[in-house]
């Protein structure tokens, strides 16, 4: 019995990921068609970063009291609703013909994001090996986007932009299978401790919303650049299919590295990973930044995909409400993302790029340090790695 129990003990995050997975179609499949096809669905080039960010922005609001909802109506309801809304923003894609209507659709979906994202944490944090389960249900979800980004060409090629939004929209009904799948029986998260906004940032906290800024945010908009200013005799149009591929590096890495580092992180200790991938990460930009830019980035890339996953299980030990820290967690995670998109964009033509870079990785090496304490704590650290 015990060992069937096992067997089938990632059942609950596993279909909450893929539910997740397939909402997230239309979403993802914005990101590469509308900067170039913005007139054909009506959006002026002035409006396409508000549409592919405010998403985000919501988010940042959304987080903490998406709890409260998940307190009240159970995970399973609310994951039901959720991944509903995210079909019908998704379809809403092929009908949109004014900026009010798109902004109304990518509000919707960050919403419903919120919740599912949310929703999948809450599943993964009842497991026992919990670590495994924040690694797998992170790799499920990155499946999704992934899937939409090698569908794009070929949808492209064949059908117009309506005909492909309602192509996804049918593809993303699995989502609704898999969230009707989750149990009934255990619909109920703990009553929320505290409604407020945000308090100030702990340190891990600081620390998500340090490596969110760097990582998910600058390097992303710059790498291209980057690989601009250490690579002589390198064109632009080289620069950017580098960047491509590394970005789509970074999408492989979510998908495949997560399970690794939360199976890791079951046999030596989730602070240990968090600390030690972080630790990986750093090493990774600080050899970018002088000069070894692919090599860096493969660096932060393979071990940052391990970082963020497990994060919410180091964040949620030993707090009185575990949804509730992942949730906060998560907000900091969004306005490091979003602040970092945006700084990016301003650095991009800046001779300043690679100083602000260094002090930022100083900076995040510095929440590492207080984190695992003094250097002779730090030391004191590595060697009880067993």
């Amino acid at each position: 019995m015990k060992a069937e129990k096992e067997k089938f003990s990632m059942r609950e995050p596993v279909f909450a990921s893929l539910a997740l997975a397939f909402a997230s179609f239309g979403d993802a499949f914005l990101y590469p068609f509308l900067p170039v096809n913005n007139f054909q669905v009506g959006v002026p080039l002035v409006w396409v970063g508000v549409l592919l960010s405010i998403n985000r922005f919501v988010r940042i609001f959304s987080n903490t009291w998406m709890v409260c909802l998940l307190a009240s109506y159970g995970l399973r309801t609310i994951t039901i609703i959720a991944v509903t809304l995210a079909i019908l923003s998704t379809t809403g894609y092929a009908f949109a013909n004014a900026i009010f209507v798109w902004l109304t659709l990518r509000i919707i979906w960050g919403l419903s994001f919120s919740a599912l994202r949310i929703s999948t944490l809450g599943y993964a944090l009842q497991q026992q090996k919990l670590g495994l389960a924040l690694g797998v249900s992170r790799g499920f979800q990155e499946a999704g986007p992934m899937t939409a980004l090698l569908l794009a060409p070929v949808m492209l090629k064949y059908f117009d932009s309506s005909t492909i939004f309602i192509l996804l929209a049918f593809l993303s009904i699995p989502a609704l299978y898999f969230a009707y799948r989750l149990p009934k029986n255990d619909d109920r998260t703990p009553a929320v401790i505290a409604r407020t906004f945000l308090k100030f940032p702990s340190t891990f906290n600081a620390i998500t919303f340090s490596s969110a800024l760097l990582i998910d945010g600058i390097v992303i908009v710059v790498l291209g650049i980057l690989f601009l200013q250490y690579k002589e005799n390198i064109t632009l149009l080289t620069a950017t299919t580098l960047a491509a591929l590394y970005l789509g590096y970074r999408r492989v890495c979510l998908v495949l590295f997560s399970p690794a580092g939360g199976w890791m992180a079951d046999k030596i200790g989730l602070d240990k990973v968090f600390s030690i991938s972080l630790g990986l990460v750093l090493i990774g930009l600080f050899t970018l930044l002088s000069g070894g830019v692919a090599v860096g980035t493969v660096i932060v890339f393979t071990f940052y995909s391990i970082h963020s996953a497990i994060t919410p299980g180091s964040v949620s030990n030993g707090h009185g409400h575990a949804l509730q820290a992942v949730a906060e967690n998560a907000t900091w995670r969004d306005i490091g993302a979003a602040i970092g998109t945006l700084t990016g964009g301003l650095l991009i033509t800046s001779a300043h790029l690679t100083s602000v870079l260094l002090i930022l990785t100083f900076g995040l090496s510095l929440l590492l340090l207080v984190h695992i304490g003094t250097a002779r704590k730090a030391l004191k650290f590595l060697y009880s790695w067993k």
